[in-house]
């Protein structure tokens, strides 16, 4: 898979995208504290994630995929579409993202987000997409607001912990 932004490319895993997400992973604490377990990874909890999660042919729409700059070719981070049914609805899919900080705050955020809302609508056919955000991180709050998404609900998950849930209807 590769697709694009204005200012991003979205490719599926590469062996030279390796170390970029295992240091984001495994050794970025001011980044992970807002995502998946709230915690860097292990190692052996990164290499799971690496093989379960990622999408690594160009045939897979549902997973998680890679984020370079278009300009630069430097790691962004990583985002993805993946299934949940945080509102009892198994079609329901979540989008996400998880940028190194040196990206923070130039809105990439919010063109990955608008990039997987109209994915959704238009590729997938499907009628909703769902956003979940740890309670204490508001600039990815902020981002999922200004797209568009409206706060649905607090859930407590067993390896993300307290998440708020958004909604957007198509």
């Amino acid at each position: 898979m590769q697709l694009e932004t204005n200012r991003l490319k979205i490719v599926s895993f590469e062996a030279e995208l390796f170390m970029p997400l295992y240091q984001l992973f495994c050794e970025n604490e001011t980044v992970m504290k807002s995502a998946f377990k709230g915690r860097t990874l292990t190692k052996k909890e990164f290499l799971e994630v690496l093989s379960n999660d990622f999408i690594l042919n160009d045939e897979e729409q549902i997973g998680f995929v890679c984020v370079l700059d278009k300009n630069t070719g430097d790691f962004v981070g990583f985002t993805g579409l993946i299934p949940c049914d945080f509102l009892g609805d198994k079609d329901d899919l979540e989008f996400g993202f998880v940028l190194h900080q040196n990206h923070w705050g130039k809105g990439f955020a919010t063109e990955i987000g608008q990039f997987w809302i109209d994915f959704a609508k238009n590729e997938l056919q499907k009628h909703r997409i769902l956003a979940a955000a740890s309670p204490h991180n508001h600039a990815s709050i902020n981002a999922i607001k200004k797209l568009g998404l409206t706060e649905v609900k607090e859930i407590s998950t067993e390896n993300r912990g307290s998440r708020l849930v958004f909604s957007k209807e198509f």
